[in-house]
C-alpha cells in the first residue's frame, strides 16, 4: 500500500530528425496539444499507481541520458519527452500520449547491460513515434476514480469477478489502466526500437536478449503462481503481448540493422544499478513470503500457505484455493469520526446498501472489530463475501474483504479468520527492523554457484531460479569465475 512519493521526473526537450511511422496508420483523432494534455493529466495517476518516481537522482539522470540519446535519433519534431523511473518492482515499461515514457526499477534490475535497457526505452519511444497511444486512446480504456481502477486492479490481481467487488465497494483509489497494444503495434515499436538502437550505436540484438529474459521472468512468475501463464500480474508481457515470437522477430530485425562496433556497456550498467532497491520498498509496505508488513503504518498480517499475496497502490490483494482476500484502510477521516464503533462503521458507513447477515462485534488479536457476510452480484455471477472491520491502535479502521463462490465461504472461513487474527500492531523497534532488499553486483569467485548465492539471498522460494532469470542464465547454467553477477541482500 503506497504513499505517493515525491516525483523526481526528468524532462528532456529534444529536437530530433525525422523517422516517420508506418504509412498504414489509423486515423488519429487527438491533436498534439491534446496528447500533451492527456499525458499530463494521467501522469500523476501513473506515479500513484506505481509508487512514485524512484528516489535516486543518479539513476534517474542515467536513464534519462540513455533515453535522450535514443529519442534524439527518433525523428520526433521538437517536443518534450518526460522519462520517469518508477519506484516499482513490477517488470514493466510503457508510454502515454504526449511523450510520457516510463520504466520501472524492476525492469532495470532484469536488464543485464545498458543496451538492453536502451532497447526497452527505444521500444517505448517507438510507441510514441508511431502514436500508438493516441490511435487507440479511448476514455473507456482509461478508467478514472475509485470504481474504475478498483475493477482494473481486481481483474489483475483477483480475477474477473473480484474486480467487480472491489469496484462496488469503492475501496481502491484512482489510477489509470492502458490495455495491451496489438501484436502489430508491438512489432512496429520493436522495429523502430531496433533502428534507434543501431543509430545510436547500441547492439541491436540487445532488445532480443532482454525479451528472452522477460520471457523467462514471466514463465517463472507463472510457475510461482501455480497457474502456468494465467496469473502474470501486470508484467510487461501482460501489457506487451508477443512472447517467443517477438524474440524471433526482434532477432531478425537486428540482423537487418548491423552495427560495426556494437556497444553493450555491461560494466557501466552494473555499476549504476548496484545498490538499487530490489522488490518492495518498505515505505510502501513489503511482501515477504505470505506476510505483508508496512513499517510506516506499523502493521503486519499473513495469509495461509499456498496463497499468493501482492501489494497494489492502495490495497493488499491475495488469492488462493477457493477464494480471494483484499485488505485496505479507511482513509476518509469524516467517516471515521462519524462511526461509533467497528460494527456501526461496517453496517452503516462501509457497506450500507448490502443486505448483511450475522453482523456482530468481535475481537481480532485483542483489537475491537466487527464482521458480517452477504451475497453480491457480479458480472461473472454471484459470490459470497465476508467483511471484517478492525479498530486499529493508530485510530484507523482496517478493512478485510473475503470472497468465495456461492457456497464456498464456509470452506475458507476458518483459514481466513486465522489469517486476519495474525494482524499485529508493530512496535517501533519491529517497524524499524524492516529494511529494503538491495541489488548487489558481485564478482564471481572460484567455486561460487547460483545455489551458493541463493542460500543467502532473501528471496524465499525459487531463489536459485530467480537469480538465474536475473542474470540471463538458463536452467543448470552457472556463472563463470571473474564474471559480474547480480544477487540480492
Amino acid at each position: 500500500m503506497r504513499r505517493l512519493a515525491i516525483a523526481t521526473c526528468l524532462t528532456a526537450s529534444l529536437l530530433v530528425p525525422s523517422l516517420a511511422p508506418s504509412q498504414g496508420s489509423a486515423q488519429i483523432f487527438m491533436s498534439p496539444d491534446d496528447a500533451k494534455k492527456v499525458g499530463a493529466q494521467e501522469h500523476p495517476k501513473i506515479l500513484k499507481e506505481f509508487g512514485g518516481a524512484y528516489d535516486d537522482p543518479a539513476i534517474g539522470a542515467y536513464v534519462a541520458g540513455i533515453a535522450g540519446r535514443i529519442a534524439g535519433q527518433s525523428g520526433q519534431p521538437a517536443s518534450s519527452f518526460t522519462f520517469t523511473v518508477l519506484n516499482s518492482p513490477v517488470v514493466n515499461a510503457f508510454a502515454l500520449p504526449g511523450g510520457y515514457v516510463y520504466i520501472t526499477r524492476g525492469t532495470l534490475a532484469l536488464a543485464n547491460n545498458e543496451a538492453e535497457a536502451a532497447g526497452v526505452l527505444g521500444h517505448e519511444i517507438g510507441h510514441v513515434i508511431a502514436q500508438h497511444s493516441e490511435k487507440r486512446y479511448d476514455r473507456s480504456l482509461i478508467t478514472q476514480g475509485a470504481v474504475g481502477i478498483g475493477s482494473v486492479l481486481g481483474s489483475i490481481f483477483l480475477g474477473s469477478g473480484a474486480g467487480d467487488l472491489v469496484g462496488q465497494l469503492g475501496s481502491v483509489g484512482g489510477g489509470l489502466y492502458l490495455a495491451g497494444f496489438s501484436r502489430e503495434n508491438e512489432l512496429e515499436a520493436d522495429t523502430i526500437g531496433v533502428k534507434l538502437l543501431s543509430r545510436v550505436g547500441y547492439a541491436p540484438d540487445a532488445q532480443a536478449g532482454f525479451l528472452q529474459s522477460l520471457s523467462d521472468y514471466s514463465g517463472l512468475e507463472s510457475k510461482k503462481a501455480g497457474a502456468a501463464g494465467k496469473d502474470r500480474m501486470n508484467d510487461l508481457f501482460a501489457t506487451h503481448p508477443g512472447g517467443p515470437q517477438r524474440v524471433r522477430e526482434a532477432i531478425a530485425a537486428a540482423k537487418e540493422q548491423p552495427v560495426a562496433n556494437p556497444v553493450y556497456r555491461r560494466d557501466e550498467y552494473m555499476d549504476r544499478i548496484d545498490g538499487m532497491i530490489y522488490g518492495d520498498d518498505p515505505k510502501e509496505g513489503v511482501v515477504r513470503g505470505t506476510t505483508f508488513t508496512h513499517p510506516g503504518l506499523r502493521l503486519s498480517f499473513s495469509v495461509p500457505d499456498g496463497w499468493r499475496i501482492a501489494n497494489s497502490s492502495d490495497a493488499v490483494l491475495a488469492s488462493g484455493p477457493g477464494g480471494k482476500l483484499q485488505f485496505d484502510i479507511e482513509s476518509d477521516k469524516k467517516k471515521l469520526q462519524a462511526s461509533r464503533n467497528a460494527l456501526d462503521y461496517l453496517t452503516r458507513i462501509w457497506v450500507p446498501n448490502l443486505r448483511l447477515s450475522n453482523a456482530e462485534a468481535i475481537k481480532v488479536n485483542g483489537m475491537p472489530a466487527a464482521t458480517a457476510s452477504g451475497r453480491i452480484q457480479l458480472k461473472s455471477g454471484n459470490a459470497d463475501v465476508r467483511f471484517v472491520a478492525v479498530g486499529f491502535p493508530t485510530d484507523a479502521i482496517l478493512r478485510f474483504v473475503i470472497m468465495a463462490p456461492v457456497g464456498g465461504l464456509a470452506k475458507i472461513d476458518p483459514a481466513m479468520i486465522r489469517s486476519i487474527n495474525t494482524l499485529k500492531h508493530l512496535s517501533e523497534a519491529e517497524a524499524n527492523a524492516v529494511q529494503p532488499v538491495q541489488l548487489k553486483v558481485v564478482k564471481v569467485g572460484s567455486g561460487d554457484t547460483v545455489e551458493t548465492y541463493a542460500k543467502t539471498a532473501p528471496l524465499g522460494s525459487y531463489a536459485a531460479e530467480q537469480l538465474r532469470v536475473l542474470n540471463a542464465l538458463q536452467p543448470g547454467e552457472q556463472p563463470k569465475p571473474g564474471e559480474r553477477f547480480k544477487t540480492v541482500e
